[in-house]
């Protein structure tokens, strides 16, 4: 559902980019993103829920569980990053607009939501990382077709290479030497107690070791990807060959590989990154895919696409708040003695039942007042005073 249009790329070269002429691919971005935004929470539920007393260890089901979610929808989300960011370097172009122009503003408030968000709620932010990866991509949009292949290539080629270095063990021998670690969530006797805990390993929040790195990494190479399918028209008519071979990759090949190296009595316990960072990004490909051509084919959006739009619409605010209520149980209702009855697997269950609820019931109340999230909002308005626009 594209038409092509000749744009000027804003250093004087013409280019062309994807029109959008239809509603059903805008229908695929909004489910995609929110699914993205809930399936992230399925990993971080198991985080909120762990050390809490009389939890223990999950069952066969929740090791289950807690390996499906597992880096697939944190792949997704940086896949969708990067179809956004190509969605705004389309729509300053088509307004006539030098990119990446002030973007870099937008970045910033980006990085500036993340460093809150892991200094007041959660330690495994995304946004710090998303922010630098999409300042440095914003201005790699600028180079040729060709060029954004070998840089692809390059990130990912790289990103391997430091996972195994990091399975190897190097990179842990030479973090050894000094930098601080915080806590597990859950370990720390209050909500204060975590925050210090999280300001004190700042460094080693931004530091080599981290998964911040480690996003930086694979994301440079993810965000390229996504920007490349959406200009190749992933949601097409003619692009339908191009889907079903990333669902034959991601779901035949991709998760029965992720499967089995997250298998601790099969490989060792650091082969483990290479799931959630290596084949889990795979998979996720394979979600984008299959989410794209069910639109494409049933050309309405239906009630659970509705809701799960909702969500996607307001991806920023859903995102930072699922961390601020998983916090909020984390030190109030899951601390019930009730819940020390449950085990770890319902616990964690029913936490992540509420909390989408929530985020679900939120977001659809929420749009049908206003055109955007309450932090998109404040967002908007931050962005529009630095730029002056």
């Amino acid at each position: 559902m594209y038409s092509t249009v000749r744009e000027n790329d804003g250093v004087g070269r013409r280019t062309t980019v994807p029109a959008a002429t239809g509603s059903d691919r805008i229908f695929a971005l909004d489910v995609l993103r929110g699914i993205a935004i809930l399936g992230t929470l399925a990993t971080n539920t198991w985080l909120f829920t762990s050390g809490l007393p009389g939890t223990g260890q999950p069952d066969r089901l929740g090791t289950f569980s807690n390996w499906l979610p597992n880096g697939k929808f944190l792949g997704l989300l940086t896949i969708m990053f990067g179809i956004g960011l190509e969605i705004q370097r389309q729509a300053a172009l088509r307004a006539g607009k030098r990119w990446p122009g002030k973007y870099p503003w937008r970045a910033a408030l980006l990085f500036l939501d993340g460093f809150l968000n892991y200094i007041f709620v959660v330690q495994f932010d995304v946004l710090r990382a998303y922010a630098v990866v999409g300042l440095l991509v914003a201005f790699l949009l600028l180079t040729s077709e060709k060029v954004q292949w070998w840089l692809i290539g390059a990130f990912l080629t790289a990103h391997l290479g430091w996972m195994t270095w990091q399975a190897v063990g190097g990179a842990r021998e030479t973090l050894a030497q000094g930098l601080p670690s915080a806590p597990d969530l859950g370990s720390t006797t209050s909500y204060w107690d975590s925050v210090m805990a999280n300001a004190s390993g700042l460094g080693s929040g931004f530091g080599p070791g981290s998964e911040f790195f480690t996003i930086l990494l694979m994301g440079a190479g993810l965000f390229l990807v996504g920007a490349k399918l959406y200009r190749r028209g992933i949601f097409t008519d003619a692009k339908r060959r191009l889907r079903w071979w990333l669902i034959a990759i991601g779901f035949g090949v991709a998760l029965p590989l992720d499967h089995l190296l997250s298998q601790t009595e099969v490989f060792p316990a650091e082969l483990s990154g290479f799931a959630r960072y290596g084949t889990a990004p795979v998979v996720a490909l394979g979600i984008l895919a299959s989410v794209a051509e069910f639109y494409h084919r049933r050309g309405k959006i239906g009630l659970p696409g509705r809701l799960l739009s909702c969500v996607g619409r307001m991806a920023l605010s859903c995102y930072l708040l699922q961390n601020v209520l998983g916090v909020l149980a984390q030190y109030t209702v899951l601390r019930m003695p009730v819940f020390e009855q449950l085990g770890n697997t319902l616990t964690t269950y029913l936490a992540y039942a509420l909390i989408s609820a929530t985020l679900i019931v939120f977001s659809w109340l929420w749009l049908r007042r206003f055109s955007r999230g309450p932090f998109e909002l404040a967002w908007n308005w931050g962005y529009r005073k630095l730029a002056r626009e």
